[in-house]
C-alpha cells in the first residue's frame, strides 16, 4: 500500500500538485478537509485514527496537510514538504483573502521551515524530502514530486533565512515585525 504524505503551509500548492501526483500514481488524493470532519481546531490524533482508516479502506493514497501527523498503523513510504519563497507566500495568501494576521503566521512557519522540521521529526530524515515550489511549474512540481515518491531524487535543501538576499530578508522580517 503507498502512503505519500504531501506536506507545507497554506499557499506552497498541496492541492493542486496532490492531484496530480495521486493521478500519476494512481492512487487517491485524500485532503486534510477530508480528514478534519469539519472541525476547525484540528487534533493530530483525530487526524491519524481517520486518516489510518480511510487509506487502508482505500489501499493507500496522497495525503495534503498543513498539519504534521502520520496516519495511524500505516507506513508512509515518502513526505514531501512543498516550500515557497515567503515573500511570493505572502502574496499567494493575500490573494486568498487570509487575514493579515494569518498571513504573517503562515509565512513565519515557512520562513523558519516548521511544517518540514516537523515532519523529519515525526518520519525521519531519509523519508522526507523537500521541494522549492518557486518559479516552477505544477508539472515540474509532480514531475520532482514522483522521482522523490520513486526513489530516484533526495529533494533540495530549502533554507530561506541563509539563501535570501539581504535586502529581501530586510524586507521580509519587517512584514512580519509590523502590525497589521
Amino acid at each position: 500500500m503507498l502512503v505519500v504524505m504531501l506536506l507545507g503551509t497554506p499557499g506552497v500548492g498541496k492541492s493542486t500538485v496532490g492531484r496530480a501526483l495521486a493521478s500519476k500514481l494512481g492512487i487517491r488524493l485524500v485532503e486534510l478537509t477530508e480528514l478534519a470532519g469539519g472541525d476547525e481546531e484540528v487534533d493530530p490524533r483525530a487526524l491519524s485514527a481517520r486518516s489510518g482508516a480511510l487509506l487502508r479502506r482505500l489501499g493507500g493514497g496522497v495525503v495534503c496537510s498543513h498539519v504534521v501527523f502520520k496516519p495511524r498503523s500505516l507506513e508512509v513510504r515518502r513526505a514531501v514538504v512543498l516550500r515557497r519563497d515567503p515573500l511570493e507566500l505572502v502574496g499567494v495568501l493575500r490573494s486568498r483573502g487570509y487575514e493579515e494576521r494569518k498571513v504573517r503566521e503562515n509565512v513565519e512557519v515557512e520562513l523558519i521551515g516548521l511544517v518540514y522540521w516537523e515532519a523529519v521529526r515525526r518520519f525521519g530524515e531519509r523519508t522526507v524530502a523537500q521541494l522549492d515550489v518557486t518559479g516552477r511549474s505544477v508539472d515540474e512540481v509532480v514531475d520532482l514530486a514522483l522521482q522523490v515518491v520513486k526513489g530516484e531524487y533526495s529533494g533540495e535543501r530549502v533554507d530561506w533565512l541563509s539563501s535570501m538576499e539581504e535586502s529581501r530578508l530586510e524586507e521580509l522580517l519587517r512584514y512580519l515585525s509590523s502590525s497589521a
